[in-house]
C-alpha cells in the first residue's frame, strides 16, 4: 500500500523531461527582442505624430482667435453706430486743414466697446497696445517693429482715399449706405490700421511694416476679414484678384456704398 502511494506521488519521468526542455515554463516570461523592437518603432511613431501635429494645433488655435477678435471688433462697430446716430467708427479723419485724426484704433470708445478700456493699456498715449489677447497672434509672436499694437494685426478698410491734401473727411460708413454689409469687409488681417486697395498685394511675407496699408496673407497664405454684417471670412491673393476682375476698386469688397458684387 505504501508503495502505491510512493508511486502515484513521484513525478512522471515524462512530466521531468519537458521541464528540463522547457525552463520558461516554470519562470515568469519576458520580453523577446523582436517585441521590444517593435515596441519602440510605435513609441517613435507615435512621438513623430505628435511633433509634427503640435505647429499645426497651434496655428489653428491662433487661428481661431484671430477670428475671435476680429468677430469682436466688429461687434464693438456695430454698437459704435448705435451710438453715433448710425455711423460706424472711422477709418481716420481729416479736419479742414487736411490734418489726420480719429484713427479707429485709436478711437476710445471704440476701444472701450471692443476690450474694455477707454485708452491705450501702456505706452505713448497715440499708441493702441492691448492685450496680446486682442492681437493676432502670429503677429505678436513676430516680435517685428509695433507688435504690441492693435495696429500691426488688423487694419480698417477705408471708403476714402488716404491723403494728406484732402480736407473735411470721415471715412466712416453710414448704416444705411452700405447696400451689401455681406460683402463689404470692414477689418482684416493687416500690418497697418490702413488698409487700401493699392496694399492688396504689397505684402511680402513681413510682419512689423506698420506704415503700409497692406493686406496680410499670414493665416497659411490666406487673410481672415470681418464684414460689415458681423460674419468672418477670409481671402486669398486668388480671391482679390478676382475682385479686381469684378469691378476692381469698386467691387463691394472695398466699396459698399455702391460696389459691384
Amino acid at each position: 500500500m505504501i508503495q502505491q502511494i510512493v508511486a502515484a506521488n513521484k513525478p512522471n519521468a515524462s512530466v521531468k523531461s519537458n521541464i528540463r526542455k522547457n525552463p520558461s515554463a516554470h519562470s515568469l516570461s519576458g520580453f523577446t527582442l523582436v517585441e521590444l523592437l517593435v515596441t519602440i518603432s510605435i513609441i517613435v511613431v507615435l512621438a513623430a505624430l505628435i511633433f509634427f501635429a503640435i505647429p499645426r494645433v497651434g496655428t489653428a488655435a491662433g487661428r481661431a482667435n484671430s477670428t475671435d477678435n476680429l468677430h469682436k471688433l466688429q461687434l464693438a462697430n456695430g454698437l459704435y453706430a448705435s451710438d453715433n446716430n448710425g455711423r460706424y467708427v472711422s477709418t481716420f479723419t481729416q479736419d479742414s486743414d487736411g490734418k489726420t485724426g480719429g484713427l479707429w484704433d485709436r478711437n476710445s470708445d471704440f476701444l472701450d466697446l471692443y476690450v474694455g478700456v477707454s485708452r491705450p493699456t501702456s505706452g505713448k498715449s497715440q499708441e493702441s497696445r492691448v492685450s496680446p489677447n486682442y492681437l493676432d497672434s502670429i503677429a505678436y509672436k513676430a516680435r517685428a517693429s509695433g507688435y504690441d499694437t492693435l495696429k500691426a494685426s488688423y487694419g480698417m478698410v477705408s471708403k476714402e482715399n488716404y491723403s494728406s491734401g484732402n480736407s473735411d473727411v470721415d471715412s466712416g460708413y453710414r448704416m444705411a449706405e452700405l447696400t451689401s454689409p455681406a460683402q463689404t469687409a470692414a477689418f482684416v488681417t493687416a500690418v497697418n490700421w490702413l488698409v487700401q486697395y493699392g496694399g492688396r498685394f504689397s505684402w511680402k511675407g513681413e510682419e512689423g511694416k506698420v506704415n503700409a496699408p497692406a493686406i496680410a496673407y499670414r493665416h497659411n497664405g490666406k487673410a481672415l476679414v470681418a464684414y460689415y454684417d458681423g460674419h468672418v471670412g477670409e481671402v486669398s491673393r486668388k480671391d482679390i484678384e478676382g475682385f479686381d476682375k469684378r469691378g476692381g476698386n469698386d467691387n463691394s469688397f472695398w466699396r459698399g456704398n455702391n460696389g459691384t458684387p
